[in-house]
C-alpha cells in the first residue's frame, strides 16, 4: 500500500483557520467597542483572545505540517512500490528490460526531496519563536515562504515526472502482458508554482486552503487507482 494523505486534517486546517479569523474579528470588535464607549481599554495582546488565537494557530500549524509531509511520503512510497513491482517482472524481451531499467531510474530521480520541507518547517517555527522581534520574525517567515515554494515545486515536478514515466512504462507492460483493459495512469492536475502564488495572494490565502484539500484528494485518488493498476500488471 502507498498510504494516503489524511484529508480530515486538511479539512481541519480550513476549519481552524476560519475559527482563528472569527476569534480575531471578535477581539477587534470588543476592543473597538470598549474604546468608543470610553470604558476600560483592553489591548489585544493582554486579552484572552491573543492566547486563544495562538493556541488555534499552533494546532493548525501542526495539522498543516502533517498534511504537507504526507504529500511527499505518499508519492515517494508510490515510487518505491512501483520500483518493487517492476523489479519482479521476468521477460526475455530486451526492449522491455531496457524500458523497466530506464523507468526505475527515472522514478528514483523523481522522488520528492525532503530538505525543502524540513527547511520550511524549521524556518516557520523559528519565526514564531521570535514573534516579539519583528525583524527576526520577518526574516524567517520570508525564508519559510521561499522554502515552501521550493517544496511545492518539487511536489509538482515529481508528479509530472511520475506521470510521464508511468504512462510510458504501463503501455509497455500492457502490451507485454496483453492487458488492454488496464487503465492509464490517473492524472493529478498540473499546476504552475507562480500561478499558485498569484492566486493565493489575490484570494487572500483562500486558494491555498483550497489547494491543501484539493491536492490531498487528488493524490489519494491517484495512488488508489495506481495500486489497482499495479496489481493487474504485476
Amino acid at each position: 500500500m502507498d498510504g494516503r494523505v489524511n484529508v480530515t486534517l486538511a479539512v481541519m486546517v480550513i476549519i481552524f483557520t476560519l475559527i482563528s479569523i472569527v476569534v480575531l474579528f471578535t477581539a477587534v470588535g470588543e476592543i473597538m467597542y470598549s474604546y468608543n464607549n470610553q470604558s476600560a481599554y483592553i489591548t489585544y495582546a493582554n486579552s484572552g483572545y491573543y492566547v486563544t488565537i495562538m493556541i488555534i494557530n499552533f494546532i493548525n500549524m501542526i495539522f498543516q505540517f502533517i498534511v504537507l509531509k504526507e504529500w511527499m511520503d505518499v508519492l515517494n512510497r508510490n515510487i518505491l512500490n512501483t520500483q518493487s513491482m517492476i523489479s519482479t517482472i521476468k521477460t526475455e524481451d530486451l526492449s522491455v528490460k531496457s524500458e523497466i531499467e530506464t523507468a526505475s531510474l527515472e522514478l528514483k530521480n523523481a522522488m520528492v526531496k525532503g530538505w525543502p520541507f524540513w527547511a520550511y518547517m524549521i524556518s516557520y517555527i523559528i519565526g514564531i519563536l521570535f514573534v516579539f522581534e519583528m525583524g527576526v520574525m520577518a526574516l524567517f517567515e520570508i525564508l519559510a515562504f521561499i522554502f515552501l515554494l521550493i517544496y511545492l515545486y518539487h511536489i509538482f515536478s515529481s508528479y509530472s515526472a511520475i506521470y510521464k514515466t508511468k504512462s510510458r512504462l504501463y503501455s509497455y507492460l500492457r502490451n507485454m502482458k496483453g492487458l488492454p483493459n488496464v487503465q492509464d495512469v490517473p492524472q493529478i492536475t498540473q499546476r504552475n508554482i507562480f500561478l499558485v502564488v498569484i492566486f493565493t495572494i489575490i484570494t487572500a490565502g483562500v486558494y491555498w486552503l483550497y489547494l491543501i484539500v484539493k491536492l490531498s484528494l487528488e493524490i489519494n485518488e491517484y495512488v488508489k487507482n495506481d495500486e489497482i493498476t499495479r496489481t493487474k500488471l504485476a
